[in-house]
């Protein structure tokens, strides 16, 4: 990391812990704290395959450790439950892993470094030459990557980090394009499906995830008929859309149209 990056993330962070410190209640703490882990979570995606990246976190890791003794020193616990695996696999055995208000912080100096596997050494995320071989590759246009980088640094306080990040992953692999219709979307088009809804015991894993158009998302779910109808007269499905349709429904514990 140059040390303008180190310097702007390090401010990032710290200005996040001051609002986790004014937070009115423990509801909007709770979320403040997930907002946290989730920048953290950005850095180390980010960064996991700069070389001697690792001393990097751990200068940024003294610098929160102080502003957090400063402000937080009272709520911050070293034992506490993590509720989510995908924490837990993560950070769970980290030693500098701290709770407050029973959520855990996830420690920015731990951080799991990845060799880089590109077959050609041009092609790398930290330059701009190296950047434009990537999305070449990945055959993405200007508008998917800019949708792509509005979707990678937006906040949802109610989804889990694990969501956000395999939100932008699917998105990628679908290069952006709606998996029912085909169509490249739009920033205010895109919906995020659970193949298998949460309350049907699925969860946020990348498999159980689709893109698709946010119309199609309230006709997979729609049980009122004129709800149905109307949503049909509006997107016109030909008959492998309404396949792909009714196959979503029926996962969702819907009935085919």
């Amino acid at each position: 990391m140059s040390d303008k990056a180190i310097k702007s993330e390090t401010e990032k962070l710290k200005n996040q812990i001051k609002v986790i410190e004014y937070s009115g209640d423990l509801r909007d703490k709770v979320l403040q704290i997930k907002r946290y882990n989730s920048m953290v979570f950005g850095i180390h995606n980010y960064y996991r395959y700069a070389t001697a990246v690792t001393i990097d976190c751990m200068a940024i890791q003294y610098q929160i450790n102080k502003i957090i003794y400063n402000r937080l020193k009272q709520q911050v616990k070293r034992i506490g439950t993590i509720g989510r695996k995908y924490i837990s696999d993560r950070y769970g055995k980290s030693k500098m892993l701290r709770f407050i208000c029973d959520e855990p912080i996830c420690p920015i100096g731990y951080i799991q470094t990845k060799n880089p596997m590109y077959k050609k050494i041009r092609i790398c995320k930290y330059t701009k030459e190296g950047r434009k071989e990537i999305h070449k590759n990945l055959k993405f246009d200007e508008h998917t990557i800019k949708v792509l980088h509005m979707l990678a640094t937006s906040y949802l306080p109610d989804k889990s980090v694990e969501y956000l990040d395999n939100r932008v992953s699917v998105y990628a692999s679908q290069y952006g394009k709606c998996a029912v219709t085909g169509n490249t979307l739009w920033i205010d088009e895109i919906h995020c499906h659970h193949i298998k809804p949460l309350s049907m015991g699925g969860d946020d894993k990348y498999k159980n995830l689709i893109i698709i158009h946010k119309d199609i998302h309230i006709l997979i779910h729609a049980t009122n008929k004129e709800t149905i109808q109307t949503y049909l007269n509006k997107i016109k499905p030909d008959r492998s859309q309404l396949d792909k349709i009714n196959k979503f429904r029926v996962l969702a514990g819907n009935t085919a149209i």
